[in-house]
């Protein structure tokens, strides 16, 4: 699906992040460290992959290696866990083999992704169309992931509108901004970067509600996802101070998933 914006929403039960417009770059220099081991819920012919015997699915090890891997094209949809030591994969009991079968087949979980196990941190699921799944065991993990690609995002649009102009720099989002976006994500999110505006050298981003979180599953184009939403907030960047400020217009939207992050 193509189109300037990043699409957000959060189940808080299990940390669940379903995104579109966070890419594999996006996580990988957003989290707090790339996992060091990965256990692959789907068949890869990637050269650096190991089986291993007791669950028959296949690993990677090493930080330069996932970071190829994750960057990388592939054929099938790429879907893991990251998983602490070597012999942890030989413990799991044949429901927990099970469960993460049907974690990959059917991209839901049956009970928490996190197992005591494993002690993974993440479980990263790529669907259709550029939508991920990604569960966070601590959920403020997510905060440097999306303040990472809100700045990629922005940085697009000021290169598209100004094609000889100096690369931007841009100022790090504060964190008690970060912190009122994820509060809107109870029924899903638009940080509308192709909607961006420019007034007296101030960016302002349209931050839009979605009002008909049914249908994301039969969203196929940028317009079906926009349809469904409401302008709630705009994100605003100063390009002379290189600050950044929130205005909410919909105080409610923000509030919902206070109680519950």
């Amino acid at each position: 699906m193509r189109g300037n914006f990043v699409y957000l929403s959060l189940e808080p039960v299990t940390n669940m992040i379903y995104s579109l417009g966070i890419s594999p770059a996006d996580f990988l220099n957003g989290v707090p460290a790339i996992p060091n081991q990965l256990l692959l819920l789907n068949a890869e012919s990637a050269s650096d992959a190991e089986i291993n015997p007791h669950t028959r699915l296949q690993t990677l090890t090493g930080q330069t290696q996932i970071r190829r891997y994750l960057l990388g094209k592939h054929e099938h949809p790429v879907k893991w866990l990251d998983y602490t030591h070597g012999d942890d994969l030989d413990f799991l009991l044949p429901n927990e083999i099970a469960e993460l079968l049907y974690l990959a087949h059917m991209d839901t979980h049956i009970r928490t992704p996190f197992y005591a196990k494993l002690q993974n941190d993440y479980a990263y699921l790529t669907l259709r169309d550029g939508f991920y799944k990604t569960y966070y065991r601590h959920l403020n993990s997510f905060d440097h992931v999306l303040e990472v690609s809100i700045k990629r995002h922005l940085r697009a649009m000021h290169n598209n509108r100004w094609v000889f102009a100096r690369p931007l720099a841009i100022s790090d989002v504060p964190q008690e901004i970060l912190l009122q976006l994820i509060q809107g994500l109870a029924d899903g999110m638009i940080i509308a970067f192709d909607q961006l505006v420019e007034r007296h050298r101030i960016y302002v981003i349209p931050v839009r509600a979605i009002t008909h979180p049914e249908r994301q599953a039969t969203w196929y184009s940028q317009e079906e996802v926009y349809a469904d939403s409401r302008e709630v907030a705009s994100l605003r960047y100063d390009l002379t101070t290189r600050e950044w400020a929130l205005s909410i217009h919909d105080n409610q939207v923000f509030s919902d998933v206070m109680d519950l992050i």
